[in-house]
């Protein structure tokens, strides 16, 4: 079995999906759920699929029982965003899965999901499992999970909101959980090899950076605008090509910051 390199978010690529997926989860229960769109421009480099920017593109305008497509108006607006990157390539997509509570497995792609990977034709496919469930608000904490990593490919007998056909690996994968305001959500990173969906790692220097603010008890909210540069180099440093030549300098910017 191939071990597929991990799919990394850099810089704002995590916090761009999460906004979207927030943006449009559904406010009326009683109307078809909105589920927020876009595409993920990045490099396929030595030690993982770099991914350096999202550019949402709307809310699907269309899930019938074998596709979810995105509305039609922003199609020039997607062919004008592949002709503006000279340093990245269109390498993903990605859309959000809202519901009433989290379950598991809750971002495993549908048997649609699997028909419209094959038509998208992109390497990647990611998915947001979005819930609004939470009672206050809650500032946004984002922590690693690891579950059982599948291949999934389309059933032909099946409805498209039904399970495709699912293989287990016999290995694990790891996604990003978090909260954020009211919501809870999952992110799972799947390889399109154009028959299936295969599970993917999926790591974020952004959630890593947040993670070691928080075990340092770094108060972001206290910090002075001058020293925000910081950060930036310690994302810098968190991401996955930059981690062992970078761990000295992680470590003195934390000590300023403290």
């Amino acid at each position: 079995m191939t071990n597929h390199k991990p799919v990394e978010f850099i810089q704002h690529v995590l916090s761009t999906i999460i906004l979207d997926a927030v943006q449009f989860f559904p406010q009326n229960k009683k109307k078809v759920h909105s589920e927020a769109h876009g595409l993920i421009f990045g490099i396929d480099k030595e030690r993982s699929v770099e991914c350096d920017y999202a550019f949402p593109v709307g809310s699907v305008a269309n899930r019938d029982d074998i596709s979810v497509l995105p509305d039609s108006k922003v199609d020039q607006a997607v062919k004008s965003a592949k002709e503006l990157f000279s340093t990245s390539n269109c390498i993903a997509t990605y859309h959000s899965h809202p519901y009433d509570e989290p379950f598991e497995n809750w971002a495993d792609p549908s048997n649609g999901d699997c028909a419209a990977a094959d038509y998208l034709r992109l390497p990647y496919f990611l998915i947001i499992a979005i819930a609004r469930n939470g009672q206050k608000d809650k500032p946004l904490s984002l922590q690693y999970g690891e579950g059982e990593a599948f291949e999934f490919s389309y059933n032909s007998k099946a409805g498209g909101h039904d399970w495709p056909n699912t293989k287990a690996l016999n290995k694990k994968v790891v996604f990003i959980n978090g909260e954020f305001q009211k919501y809870t959500f999952t992110v799972r990173s799947y390889k399109n090899t154009s028959r299936s969906l295969i599970d993917v790692d999926l790591i974020s220097s952004e959630a890593e950076l947040m993670m070691v603010l928080n075990e340092g008890t770094v108060q972001l909210k206290n910090l002075p605008s001058e020293e925000t540069y910081r950060l930036r180099k310690m994302e810098y440093n968190l991401r996955e090509e930059n981690k062992e030549r970078g761990k000295r300098n992680l470590e003195y910017h934390i000590g300023r910051l403290k």
